[in-house]
């Protein structure tokens, strides 16, 4: 939840100048929970590394955003929708966390595959 404030509070000023449509976001739930979900991963490696906080991590954010085939204003006119509909924004992150919490599994069964090291 914290993660969430911190994008919303981010993202404020660029969303106070986007234009959305009332209807439906630009970026649907699913792929948005995708992007969503890798992007925590990615802020979450680039802190583990204390890669600096500036254009570097940018890109590397855009870029997730561009892997899906929208623009950074896309992105950001969909976070401004979802977070006017915060019951669909609460399923997104669901799904975020799902995609996530898979991810661990199927890493901690992969770990769980290999040799441990001898112990000296």
């Amino acid at each position: 939840m914290k993660a969430l404030r911190l994008l919303l509070f981010l993202l404020l000023p660029l969303l106070s100048s986007c234009h959305y449509d009332k209807g439906r976001p630009i970026i649907p739930e699913k792929e948005m929970a995708q992007i969503l979900s890798e992007y925590y991963l990615m802020q979450s490696t680039l802190t583990q590394f204390e890669l600096p906080a500036n254009e570097t991590r940018f890109l590397y954010y855009t870029q997730i955003v561009e892997k899906y085939g929208y623009s950074e204003a896309d992105f950001d006119s969909s976070v401004f929708w979802y977070t006017k509909n915060r019951d669909v924004f609460e399923q997104v992150y669901i799904q975020a966390n799902a995609i996530l919490e898979a991810k661990k599994d199927s890493l901690n069964a992969l770990l769980a595959t290999q040799p441990q090291p001898a112990a000296e």
